[in-house]
């Protein structure tokens, strides 16, 4: 499964739910939201349909290069600055983190539900 601009509209409400101001702050500072929020995370990935768990997988399996690219092409489409702010190389880091915390939140339960 690939991850395209496409999936990343389709789910932009996810991205622009927080204030662009913060995330450019969190994004900057290399804040590890996903640790914030890891019962959560935990939860609702739980929740998902199968499809939406390879989803989560292709999401976690990309390079963070593929994902800023991905990122970039949905920031053009929509204009919205959170996509903006996640695409810059300077998020990288961030990025990077997050990803780190959730495979590692949810890692257990991915190989349990491969298809």
């Amino acid at each position: 499964m690939k991850i395209t601009d496409e999936d990343v509209i389709e789910y932009l409400s996810l991205f622009t739910s927080i204030p662009s101001f913060l995330l450019g702050r969190w994004a900057r500072s290399g804040t590890n939201l996903a640790s914030r929020f890891s019962s959560r995370i935990v939860s609702e990935y739980g929740k998902l349909s199968d499809h939406d768990r390879r989803r989560v997988r292709a999401v976690l399996e990309m390079d963070v290069d593929e994902i800023q690219e991905v990122l970039r092409r949905a920031h053009e489409r929509t204009g919205k600055k959170q996509l903006m702010i996640l695409s810059d190389p300077s998020s990288r880091e961030f990025i990077e983190r997050n990803l780190a915390e959730i495979r590692s939140l949810i890692g257990d339960r991915t190989s349990s539900h491969s298809t």
